[in-house]
């Protein structure tokens, strides 16, 4: 299970579900590279409890939900999770959310949660997550751009 974040000029946002197929559909290594640029992001587990750290309780503002799943879905003919897009609006607001964040209080918040966990390695993982999403969204933020989600569960 995974989640990839590609960042592009909104006049690259594909107009049907193929489209955002396509996008997706090329070598690993092309995905790698595009991360490697700073162009996209890629989760591989934890995203689940990393939306859930940022969620309602925080007193950031009503934008928690956009960095990891929000956004204006794209369903998938063939059944599958589909993709996720924000447009530079979103991707604007989602990067200012996440510069207000401090995910230090954030985790302390979520371990009081009964359903968190809250072992060392998984903490490092979000930190790192979290340190990828806020410079990724505002990269992206900072070029205008728009984001897609492409989810593999």
């Amino acid at each position: 299970m995974w989640i990839y974040f590609q960042g592009l000029e909104s006049s690259g946002l594909p107009g049907n579900p193929a489209g955002f197929e396509a996008l997706f559909d090329v070598e690993f290594d092309e995905l790698r590279r595009r991360v490697r640029a700073g162009d996209a992001v890629w989760l591989e587990s934890g995203f689940f409890q990393l939306n859930e750290l940022y969620g309602p309780q925080s007193e950031l503002g009503g934008d928690w939900e956009l960095p990891v799943f929000g956004g204006r879905h794209i369903p998938d003919p063939g059944g599958g999770p589909g993709h996720v897009a924000l447009d530079p609006p979103e991707v604007g607001r989602t990067a200012a959310y996440l510069e207000r964040v401090s995910f230090p209080d954030r985790w302390q918040e979520w371990r009081k949660l009964p359903s968190s966990e809250s072992d060392e390695e998984l903490r490092e993982r979000l930190a790192l997550y979290h340190e990828d999403l806020q410079a990724f969204y505002a990269r992206s933020a900072e070029r205008g751009w728009a984001v897609v989600k492409h989810f593999s569960f």
